[in-house]
């Protein structure tokens, strides 16, 4: 009996979720909120998971995987996961400005840490992408990680 409620339970909190509409690679892309485009941005790059970071970095117009070419898009994510490897993220604080939400974000890298910017905004289906990332404040980060 315990059992049959708990499915219950989970079956209906399934239902109340409303549905995403997939992207036109077939799959949902970007994320429910500009934070959490940030979290799952900064996680997939730690993780080195390029996938996912294509899903979730893009424009208002969707993302990036269903606009640049594979070669260049890889190519983009694998230098951007250079600069962005760390070993924790802290997300200090986010303003809004012309239809983004930018987020300071504190990442460390063994005994380096750096802040930067990263900008989201809203593209279709209502969900949200990383649109821009400051990469410069970041250099030290990229150079901890060539030298591991």
């Amino acid at each position: 009996m315990k059992y049959l409620v708990i499915i219950v339970l989970a079956v209906t909190a399934c239902k109340s979720a409303a549905p995403v509409p997939p992207g036109p690679s077939g799959r949902v892309t970007g994320a429910a909120t500009p934070r959490a485009a940030v979290q799952l941005f900064l996680d997939a790059s730690k993780a080195q998971d390029l996938q996912t970071m294509s899903a979730i970095w893009g424009t208002s117009k969707g993302p990036a995987r269903d606009v640049l070419p594979r070669d260049q898009l890889e190519k983009r994510e694998i230098i951007m996961q250079c600069y962005l490897g760390h070993d924790a993220f802290r997300i200090l604080s986010n303003t809004q400005r012309h239809g983004q939400e930018i987020f300071q974000v504190s990442l460390t890298k063994g005994p380096v840490t750096r802040q930067t910017t990263v900008s989201t905004v809203q593209g279709p289906s209502e969900r949200w992408y990383v649109t821009d990332v400051a990469l410069e404040p970041l250099n030290d980060l990229c150079r901890e990680s060539s030298s591991h």
